[in-house]
């Protein structure tokens, strides 16, 4: 028994919770008694889905679509267009009314008055007083502002004496009966509604402005609109809203759930472009912002951000406290940064120059070589002369040695200005002929090419004007020490083996220096950290030459790359210039 009373459950167990909502303006108990019949009659015959009613106002409704909560809803027809704009609903079926068989013209506004003071133009509203249930009802103010906005008037200040008293709406009738009020705009068909029920006695009120249709059974001072419609919202599926469908078209019109629901059944779902005609002619969305929902969708954005300014404002507070604590401290660090920064300049310039004097000792050997010649000259002519002097020759003679001896003399102090030159010339910022440099660079460094057994093999462009800004003496170094560099990759080649090759050429509004040795090119990894410091293929090498020919060039806006050539490495530089 108890096996067979699970098995009897398990259906119940697996019932699916589906969600439909109906928008509850005023009393959700009113909207609770008119749509759960037609909920109880979904359930009945069935395990599967267990439908549940839920009313609520329109604002905790929409939050609850925000969050996926609601799987269907039945609306009025303006408030099935907005749902559908904002959240996506699709329309399923559209009920038809009890009073006429046509539910796509099924509901308008009626405008109420008393026997025999009914009025004959919209113009004579104006100074009458007016009452409403709401400013949101479809069914009665807002259907009948579209006949003022269509007409030319403003509906929101049309009305001298308008008021909103809420629900129940056959109050406002009453008000007219006692005299409190001169016009009620309510839904059509609610006066008929309430005579056959006897609630007020019949012919004492009329419908003004009355336009019904021949087949319309109600007076109606506006358009008429479909009625309520069931639409399905995006956490729904296919198969909940076919059975829901097949539902309700199965449902009888003396079915307890549709005279409940006040409407004889449903069909498929009625044109609404006179729905959307409607709100484009009174402004609402979404034809026009709607601020009260943008506003509840931004309010936690703006209670957020005024948390934010808050903390911000007190931050500031914090900050401007410091600030005169801190101007003191400010000013002493760029102080101790001025003198830092000059500091490092000073060591800059040094370290530049000790790279250089480093390049001057390489070349010490080969200078030594090139001096010993015209010191070894001088010798022999100022021993000469003084054999000369001793066997008394005369001044002619000894005027020839002198002048030999002094052109010896020219000649070593050339090289040694050169050199001292290059170690010791201070740096400038100026135009610099880049094609000079170069021929000045190949003389300062004749004697390495003696000593390697090289002759470079040099291109520079025929007209002149190669100038580049910077400085000179840096960007020869540079140079120096490119040179340097290949031929020292080819010191273990043999003398007809060793081709090195210098060129100048004009490219993209500068110049571009090429040096390219024959020796032995780099790996690919010593080739990508070519230009880290420390990093040398020298067995004594620092790993700072080529380092420092990188930062020179950098500070002069320009680049240097290195590739393997085949044999050999090239060096290219890219420094920007002009041509004249």
């Amino acid at each position: 028994m108890g096996l067979l009373a699970l098995i009897l459950s398990c259906p119940l167990l697996a019932s699916t919770e589906v969600s439909v909502a109906v928008a509850s303006f005023d009393r959700p108990e009113a909207v609770q008694q008119r749509w759960q019949p037609t909920l109880d009659y979904l359930n009945q015959g069935q395990s599967q889905y267990h439908f549940v009613l839920r009313a609520m106002p329109p604002a905790e409704l929409e939050a609850a679509m925000e969050r996926g909560q609601i799987h269907f809803m039945i609306q009025n027809s303006v408030k099935t267009v907005q749902f559908k704009e904002k959240f996506g609903a699709s329309q399923l079926l559209t009920a038809a009314p009890l009073w006429t068989d046509s539910a796509d013209k099924a509901i308008g506004s009626a405008v109420v008055m008393r026997a025999g003071e009914a009025i004959s133009s919209i113009e004579q509203l104006a100074s009458l007083r007016v009452v409403s249930t709401s400013p949101h009802a479809f069914g009665g103010y807002l259907a009948y502002l579209r006949e003022l906005a269509d007409r030319g008037f403003s509906p929101t200040s049309f009305f001298d004496d308008l008021q909103f008293v809420g629900f129940p709406q056959r109050q406002l009738l009453q008000r007219l009966l006692d005299g409190t009020a001169d016009v009620a705009i309510l839904p059509s068909c609610l006066m008929e509604s309430a005579e056959v029920e006897g609630r007020i006695p019949v012919g004492a009120l009329t419908v003004a402005l009355d336009r019904r249709p021949a087949d319309f059974p109600c007076g109606v001072s506006s358009a008429l609109y479909p009625y309520f419609t069931l639409s399905m919202l995006s956490p729904a599926d296919s198969e909940t809203a076919t059975y829901l469908v097949r539902r309700l078209l199965e449902l009888a019109p003396d079915d307890p759930a549709a005279q409940r629901g006040r409407y004889q059944g449903w069909t498929v779902p009625m044109d609404d472009r006179e729905v959307y005609a409607l709100l484009k002619s009174i402004g609402l969305w979404p034809f026009e912002t709607d601020w009260h929902y943008l506003a509840g969708r931004a309010m936690p954005f703006a209670i957020g951000l005024a948390l934010l300014l808050l903390a911000g404002y007190f931050h500031h507070l914090r900050v401007k406290a410091l600030v005169a604590r801190r101007t003191t401290e400010l000013r002493e660090e760029m102080a101790e940064h001025e003198q830092t920064q000059r500091r490092l300049t000073e060591q800059e310039r040094a370290f530049y120059k000790a790279q250089r004097v480093l390049l001057t000792g390489e070349m010490a050997a080969g200078i030594a070589h090139e001096l010993n010649q015209p010191l070894a000259s001088i010798r022999y002519l100022a021993q000469g002369c003084g054999y000369r002097l001793e066997k008394g020759a005369d001044s002619a003679e000894l005027k020839e040695g002198l002048g030999r001896i002094g052109r010896q003399t020219e000649k070593a102090q050339g090289i040694i200005q050169r050199l001292k030159s290059f170690c010791a010339r201070p740096m400038t910022n100026e135009s610099v002929a880049l094609d000079s440099l170069i021929e000045e660079t190949l003389e300062l460094m004749a004697t390495d090419f003696r000593r390697f057994d090289c002759q470079p093999e040099v291109t520079l462009p025929r007209q002149g004007g190669m100038t580049v800004p910077g400085d000179g003496v840096l960007i020869q170094q540079v140079l120096v020490n490119l040179i340097r560099n290949g031929l020292d990759a080819m010191e273990a080649l043999i003398p007809s083996q060793r081709q090195l090759s210098i060129a100048l050429a004009p490219e993209a509004d500068g110049w571009l220096v090429t040096i390219r040795d024959h020796g032995c090119g780099l790996s690919d990894e010593a080739l990508d950290r070519l230009f880290f410091p420390f990093e040398s293929s020298k067995p004594d090498g620092l790993g700072l030459g080529m380092m420092i020919c990188k930062r020179i060039i950098d500070e002069h806006q320009g680049w240097i790359q290195a590739r393997n050539a085949e044999p050999g490495l090239e060096i290219r530089v890219w420094l920007p210039g002009e041509r004249h």
